[in-house]
């Protein structure tokens, strides 16, 4: 499923055929026939065009059913580190301490 805001299938695959670091964070690849999502950039081999989905987020992949890759970690990616910055953030504005999420 495509999300309006990330960049278009074409672009998508030439990015990941690449492996193109500059489009790290800007959308998650999943494969269907492994159920794995990866950054653009990820080391492994290359899946084929018609077996993967994009996705805009890592959450939204892994929302999807995806688990993250062992190899380039994109659960890691700044899309989620800005989130949870966020998350603790909002804590400490209300007066939580040492929440465990």
């Amino acid at each position: 499923m495509l999300q309006p805001n990330i960049p278009s299938p074409t672009l998508c695959d030439h990015a990941r055929a690449a492996k193109d670091s500059r489009f790290d964070g800007l959308f998650f690849t999943a494969v269907r026939t492994t159920g794995i999502y990866c950054r653009p950039a990820c080391p492994a081999p290359t899946p084929k065009q018609s077996k993967v989905t994009y996705f805009p987020t890592a959450a939204a992949a892994a929302t999807a059913g995806y688990r993250h890759c062992l190899r380039c970690r994109p659960e890691l990616a700044l899309g989620w580190v800005r989130d949870a910055a966020n998350s603790v953030a909002g804590d400490k504005a209300r007066g939580e301490k040492n929440v465990v999420r």
